[in-house]
């Protein structure tokens, strides 16, 4: 059973609970509970294993494909010295999963307001983009297709997944790298 824990963040003149349920093991945890609105994956930047295991979690909320924000964490960067993985590593991993990426130290509160207003940011700015694009203004949606046509016929909007493909394609080789560590834009 996850343990929960819950904290009130203020965002934009609005306040909202924000539940943490600590789940040990994704992967056969995650069916038995109601979809989060968001995934925050931690890892220590003192333990390699830990940062290993957060990347599996990383592959294994890529694979689900559940359209819900994705969040790795960093943790203990007040531990310097005994850090084992590099603020980049966690950088790359993080963009190569279209996760957003943020260092935090628990232990001494640094950048966790910061995560946690970003956390919820990411969550409403997911939300706004879905009813955006549930909005039909008149659209159809064709038989069998993740397609919606205007009353012409025209497509209007491919599915998300060809859309991210082909955003991924024509972007810049960099730019994917550009937003990663902004919280505050998907």
């Amino acid at each position: 059973m996850p343990s929960e824990q819950s904290v009130f963040v203020k965002l934009d003149g609005e306040e909202s609970e924000l539940i943490f349920l600590n789940i040990p093991n994704p992967k056969t945890e995650l069916e038995k509970i109601p979809p989060p609105d968001a995934f925050v994956v931690m890892y220590s930047v003192i333990d390699k294993a830990s940062f290993q295991r957060a990347e599996q979690y990383l592959a294994y909320l890529r694979d689900q494909d559940l359209g819900k924000p994705v969040i790795l964490v960093g943790n203990k960067v007040d531990l310097a010295r005994s850090r084992v993985v590099p603020y980049s590593d966690g950088k790359d991993k993080a963009c190569r999963y279209r996760a957003k990426f943020i260092e935090v130290s628990v232990g001494i509160k640094h950048n966790v307001d910061e995560l946690l207003v970003g956390i919820l940011k990411q969550i409403r700015l997911k939300i706004d983009q879905g009813q955006l694009e549930n909005q039909s203004g008149g659209n159809t949606a064709s038989e069998g297709g993740g397609h919606w046509y205007n009353k012409s016929g025209v497509v209007v909007r491919a599915s998300m997944k060809a859309k991210q493909m082909l955003n991924s394609l024509f972007r810049r080789e960099d730019s994917k790298f550009k937003n990663c560590e902004d919280l505050h834009v998907l």
